[in-house]
């Protein structure tokens, strides 16, 4: 699917191109949608510049992620979508710069560009100017996949602090954690750990953008762009700090858990070892007395049942005292 975006003094006028339609003048912005083949010959008929396939967007090679071709300059990043799901991912979306107009290729619908088309399409939305170009939008979309990156963010931190209080600050009224607390701890602080990993790829690229942008010829750049590219260089760096800071955390709350487990595997080993340590003197003295022998004195005795009654349990009660003074109980 083509959306252009049309420069209507203070807003962006979508609407959604026609197969065979002219470019109108004063488009600034050609959304591309899982793009079929027409669509793209169309794109490039209007642009002159070629656009990449999906092949294309997802090489990992600084190279092929960030290019000049034909006087247009090829940026792609890889995008967090999905996020409001269990399912969430991170896809390549390509931005293309030729003259003053932006192409974007995409695949996915990250909500950071619904957020952002929600709010340029209004008209005294604060973001566009009647001189806007295309590297307005691109440094418009690239504030809003930050700003949705923090809000991820705030929502993953939330989640972290949820488990740490789950297994930190149970009272002493809280049942024990079971088989299944632990392992619901481990899934849950695991999936947030891979989340992470996932918005730290989307930071790096994401940052790696700004700096080619930053590097892109002072006639195409103004001096106002620079700086937003300047502001947008150090939210990128906070949220690599702040993404570094959670993974630190889900790192020691994983520790934890893996420790907590052991330990509740220690304390299940010594309950058996101490009760084999306290049958097998009893088991012993059983064991004795039940050897077919005709010389054995005790049998005749009247006593000899009372006595070995008394032996096995002081043979086994002895060894818990000790224990227990020692501390190990």
């Amino acid at each position: 699917m083509i959306y252009v975006y049309t420069l209507e003094d203070d807003y962006l006028m979508p609407s959604a191109a026609l197969a065979g339609a002219e470019l109108p003048p004063n488009a600034v912005w050609i959304d591309l949608i899982n793009p079929t083949h027409e669509e793209d010959l169309q794109t490039e008929n209007w642009t002159k510049a070629a656009i990449p396939t999906h092949e294309d967007m997802i090489e990992i090679e600084e190279s092929s992620r960030f290019y000049a071709e034909n006087g247009a300059q090829y940026l792609t990043a890889s995008i967090l979508h999905s996020t409001e799901t269990k399912h969430h991912g991170i896809a390549p979306v390509s931005f293309i710069l030729v003259g003053k107009l932006l192409v974007t290729v995409r695949y996915t619908e990250p909500k950071a560009f619904s957020v952002f088309i929600s709010r340029a399409t209004k008209p005294g939305n604060g973001l566009i100017s009647p001189k806007c170009s295309g590297i307005t939008i691109l440094l418009g979309l690239i504030e809003a996949v930050t700003d949705r990156i923090a809000d991820i963010l705030e929502g993953v931190a939330g989640e972290i602090d949820v488990n740490s209080h789950a297994i930190f600050r149970r009272s002493e009224n809280d049942k024990p954690m079971t088989t299944k607390n632990f392992r619901d701890s481990l899934n849950n602080i695991g999936i947030q750990g891979a989340f992470l990993s996932k918005i730290r790829e989307s930071i790096a690229g994401v940052s790696r953008l700004l700096v080619y942008t930053a590097a892109i010829p002072d006639e195409n750049v103004k001096k106002d762009a620079r700086a937003w590219i300047k502001s947008l260089e150090r939210d990128t760096q906070s949220l690599s700090t702040y993404v570094d800071f959670l993974s630190n955390k889900v790192t020691f709350l994983l520790d934890t858990v893996v420790g907590l487990i052991s330990i509740e595997q220690n304390a299940i080993i010594k309950i058996f070892s101490v009760a084999a340590v306290a049958f097998m003197p009893p088991t012993l003295v059983a064991s004795i007395y039940g050897m077919n022998f005709h010389f054995m004195p005790e049998l005749d005795e009247i006593w000899g049942y009372p006595m070995a009654i008394a032996l096995m349990i002081a043979s086994a009660v002895i060894p818990l005292l000790i224990f227990r003074k020692k501390g190990w109980l």
